[in-house]
């Protein structure tokens, strides 16, 4: 039979908390014969149930943390027990030192490890943090919300009843405790109970000389005067507590704070997103229903609608909007479904509306899973991702193509784009920098299409890649010496191959003081460097006009005195002013191209340069790349998924109408493992680079032995 365990709060000091709790303890152990712990969860002070019991010492929840692991029978008979045959008794800490250990963790463990061993937890919950309070709340059955008839202890109650809802607590777990009443109180119990929308479970008289008396001889009620009024409304409302059916408590991990679309992916205290899709325990014939009649009625309530982006790219406003539609949306579960939805039910519902309203709704929980690269959306019921190299089927979906299309425009519009039947496909970005490609019907058949690939929030270093085996410790020195040496590279490889993280890792090495522009069609580039200007294209507006390109903005770059120029990627024209750039003093340039091997990288820049427009020969084209381009980078996804350099290139000049290369490194696979793992390893082809030399004098110490063979 699990526990009840029983929460006594009061957002205002004074109001008898401690006294309830420790005789409400007595009289579960005395009276009802019910296993008991009391448990003293206050911070920075705890121990005022100890001196309300006539205790003087026990041990802490801190002191006893390392039992805990042990479960209740290595932890609960450590735990003091009042006069030797009583309850159970715990403080959550003793000193004001030892409360800065206090954490939601310790709390957790505590109270799940005593309801493991009694039958009922009563606990005196006076905490400050969120987090701490959360904690509790997430293993109580019922929480007795201790009031006073006056004006301030009414007003302080209705702020706490705003965080139990911001906790997601179920208003009809709420019980309502009126202490020190009175018949003449000015406030009395149909205004309290009108103005906090509870009903009264208990009343306690005002009686101050007993209960003074009582607290100060550290001799409790229920012991010594069990037929007093306040005693018998406690057994009252001990009973009715028994009564009670237990209420399932929270398994799994506590709620994610704001929504990933705002960049705090899983940010909250309460641990990581889960990595499946809940389970309801509500129908889906119900579920869906009251989901859309719940979201209806935040939409008019707050006027999402008219939402302003640029609160979300404020974090401040960001956070209070989150945590204001949150409390919303609790109200509106209290008043839609209170009686339909477990706790955990409320939670995961709660936070899928909250997803959908602010956020990117199923895709929250994909992008704050760090194990997840890459997400494609085929239509609103098929949702794949990339884990480790390998694509799976993802447990998430769409509840149709409205909702997608909806997740689709909240993404450009933030950027300043925008997808429509006119404009079909975009180019965009979320706001921690992962990039996005969209297509919709009528181009898209099977529904909207959404690619999105992950930011990394820790940008990939050169040893990440060493760690991965993405490339040899001789490739780094000789490609981190050319770029130092103001070498033009090209990254080539195909579709998802991970020519941008290796752009990144090499425009890294760009020595703090030069001058880099970087041009993107979405910026995804994130260099150390201070000194970094940074262009992004945009596309035609609704009258197909005013669109810049990548061919514009390298061209204009020209005129803002770069050291260096970057270019995510090569894929038309601006091939062609690139070239022309990196033979006319800016040398030392970076980019990307989509090719499969180094050869075909020079056939594809060929290609683009004669997308120019420019009635050049052939040759002539050959010549530009041949003087212009000194070192190829093919960068490849292997079969296993692991992403790997495959050759180092060093392009020598014009032979007759060819250029002529030579590799440097490359990968030699030997095997496929049983489990599709590749086997191979990298090597030195022996041949030593033409500008060998060049280096020296320009500071760059790089010996020969790095080009011979193994």
């Amino acid at each position: 039979m699990p526990a009840h365990v029983v929460a006594v709060y009061g957002q205002k000091g004074g109001v008898g908390r401690t006294l309830i709790a420790s005789n409400l303890a007595l009289i579960f152990k005395e009276r009802l014969k019910k296993e008991t712990l009391l448990f003293d969860c206050k911070t920075p002070y705890a121990g005022d149930c100890l001196l309300a019991l006539g205790e003087r010492g026990a041990p802490s929840a801190l002191d006893l943390e390392d039992h805990l692991a042990g479960g209740k029978d290595a932890w609960l008979p450590k735990v003091a027990r009042f006069q030797q045959k009583g309850i159970f008794l715990l403080p959550l800490c003793l000193q004001v030192e030892q409360a800065v250990r206090a954490t939601p963790q310790i709390i957790s463990d505590s109270i799940r490890t005593a309801s493991e061993g009694v039958d009922v937890v009563v606990i005196d919950l006076d905490v400050e943090s969120p987090d701490l309070l959360g904690a509790a709340l997430d293993l109580c059955n019922e929480l007795l919300l201790v009031t006073t008839p006056d004006l301030l202890c009414l007003n302080q109650n209705l702020k706490a009843i705003d965080h139990l809802h911001a906790h997601y607590f179920p208003r009809d777990s709420i019980l309502l405790l009126v202490n020190q009443h009175r018949d003449n109180a000015p406030i009395k119990l149909n205004l309290i109970e009108h103005n906090l929308k509870l009903k009264t479970a208990a009343v306690l008289p005002l009686d101050g000389t007993v209960v003074e008396s009582s607290l100060n001889r550290g001799e409790p009620l229920a012991t010594t005067n069990a037929k007093h009024a306040i005693c018998r409304s406690l057994f009252n409302l001990a009973e009715a507590i028994v009564a009670r059916p237990v209420i399932a408590r929270q398994t799994r991990p506590r709620k994610a704070a704001a929504p990933a679309a705002a960049g705090a992916h899983a940010a909250g205290s309460g641990g990581p997103v889960t990595q499946q899709r809940w389970s309801f325990g509500l129908p889906l014939s119900q579920l869906i229903p009251l989901k859309q009649k719940v979201h209806r009625q935040l939409i008019e309530e707050m006027n999402l609608k008219q939402m302003d982006y640029e609160t979300l790219a404020n974090p401040d406003k960001r956070l209070e909007l989150y945590r204001a539609t949150e409390l919303v949306i609790s109200r509106i579960l209290d008043k839609e479904a209170s009686a339909l939805l477990s706790r955990d039910d409320r939670v995961l519902l709660a936070r899928e509306i909250l997803n959908e309203a602010l956020g990117l709704g199923p895709l929250e929980y994909l992008l704050a899973d760090d194990t997840v690269s890459e997400i494609m959306v085929n239509g609103p019921h098929r949702v794949y991702v990339e884990r480790k190299g390998q694509i799976e089927l993802s447990p998430y979906y769409f509840t149709g193509e409205m909702q997608l299309r909806g997740i689709i425009e909240r993404i450009v519009v933030q950027v300043g784009r925008r997808i429509d039947e006119k404009s079909p496909m975009v180019d965009a970005r979320l706001a921690d920098g992962s990039r996005v490609n969209a297509i919709i019907p009528p181009l898209s058949l099977g529904g909207s299409s959404l690619t999105i690939r992950k930011f990394a929030k820790v940008p990939l270093r050169v040893d990440t890649l060493l760690k991965f085996g993405s490339l040899s410790q001789q490739m780094s020195r000789f490609l981190q010496a050319c770029v130092l040496a103001r070498k033009n590279v090209i990254i080539s490889g195909g579709t998802g191959s991970g020519k941008t993280t290796l752009l990144n890792i090499l425009s890294g090495f760009i020595p703090v003081e030069e001058r880099i522009v970087t041009i993107e069609d979405s910026a995804e580039l994130q260099l150390p460097q201070e000194h970094v200007v940074r262009l992004e294209t945009r596309p035609p507006n609704i009258e197909g006009e005013g669109a810049v390109t990548i061919r514009d903005l390298v061209r204009n770059s020209l005129r803002m005195r770069p050291d260096r120029i970057v270019v995510g990627e090569c894929r038309g024209g601006e091939a062609m002013d690139m070239l022309q750039a990196m033979n006319t003093g800016h040398d030392g340039s970076l980019t990307t191209v989509h090719a499969n091997l180094p050869r075909d990288a020079l056939s594809r820049l060929e290609t683009m340069c004669l997308m120019a427009g420019l009635d050049m020969p052939a040759r002539a084209i050959r010549t530009q790349i041949a003087s212009a381009v000194h070192i190829i980078v093919q960068q490849a996804r292997l079969n296993d998924g692991s992403r790997k350099v495959t050759y180092v290139t060093e392009v020598c000049g014009m032979q007759g109408e060819v250029i002529s290369m030579q590799d440097i490194f490359q990968f030699r696979q030997d095997r496929i493992l049983p489990d599709g793992k590749v086997e191979g390893q990298f090597e030195a082809t022996g041949y030593i680079p033409t500008f060998i030399d060049t280096l020296r004098p320009k500071g760059i110490d790089l010996p020969r032995e790095v080009f011979m063979r193994q």
